[in-house]
């Protein structure tokens, strides 16, 4: 196997690394910032992304920092369906069996969330991923959720997660109403050329390797075939990694890394 040919401890470059080891991007210390800041003022917000930019990643690693005494956090992982399944969803994530109508269903998560504030002092979270894919009839459910106490109350946090296309769809007149309430927005970029080498060293370091095993010039088309999106980069240095084993070769060289490129569907 390609890592006992470089002697690893343990696989690099996994797609769900340890919440404690993530690398610290520039990128992920601003989305941790505003993640903060939407839990503490229990508000709104929006994480967007490419595919594979690390934005589900990101989330999961930061509700893994709440104490869950004082955070419920609700999960709801989008793909289709109407607003009355996502309601459904929600109210199955608060522990409730779902009313039949779409009224009942709403004052029912709503008597739920308040009571979790009131009575178990506890804050729920709730977050949408892949809410790109979210219907224009679903969307208009979020500000209906959102609504306490004629919105003098605020017992629901919100973060929507999900590719640029979640940015254009909220720009519609039709989603006034929840884009006034997104407190906060960002948009995960890759890493830059910079950061890729000390994310390579980091990666390597932790599977028990010290010394660099891509030479320059293939970190620069590393970097060239990936633009620093953490899911690329990751499969890429892997394919890479494995067909330098296949070689006999101890370093990754330019010629290997495009191999790699190729097989790996970059």
């Amino acid at each position: 196997m390609w890592e006992s040919f470089f002697g690893f401890k343990k696989t690099p470059f996994s797609d769900n690394p340890d919440g404690k080891q993530l690398f610290a991007s520039q990128a992920w210390n601003q989305v941790k910032a505003r993640l903060q800041f939407l839990v503490d003022h229990h508000a709104a917000g929006l994480l967007t992304g490419e595919v594979g930019a690390g934005k589900s990643t990101a989330a999961r690693s930061f509700i893994a920092t709440l104490n869950p005494s004082l955070y419920k956090i609700l999960y709801l992982h989008w793909t289709s369906g109407s607003a009355l399944d996502l309601l459904r969803q929600l109210a199955r994530e608060l522990d409730l069996e779902p009313a039949h109508r779409r009224g009942d269903l709403v004052r029912q998560i709503s008597e739920a969330i308040v009571r979790l504030n009131q009575s178990k002092k506890q804050h729920p979270l709730l977050i949408c991923d892949e809410a790109h894919l979210l219907s224009h009839a679903t969307l208009e459910q979020f500000p209906l959720l959102l609504n306490f106490d004629m919105d003098s109350s605020h017992y629901l946090t919100l973060l929507l997660v999900g590719q640029p296309l979640l940015r254009r769809t909220l720009s519609l007149q039709l989603h006034e109403a929840l884009r006034q309430r997104m407190a906060v927005h960002y948009h995960l970029e890759g890493l830059t050329r910079e950061e890729l080498d000390a994310y390579l060293a980091q990666q390597l370091k932790a599977a028990g390797i010290s010394q660099p095993l891509f030479e320059d010039t293939a970190t620069q088309a590393l970097y060239q075939a990936t633009k620093g999106i953490l899911r690329k980069v990751n499969k890429l240095a892997v394919t890479a990694l494995r067909l330098a084993a296949l070689r006999k070769t101890s370093l990754v060289n330019e010629a290997i890394l495009l191999d790699a490129t190729t097989e790996a569907l970059l």
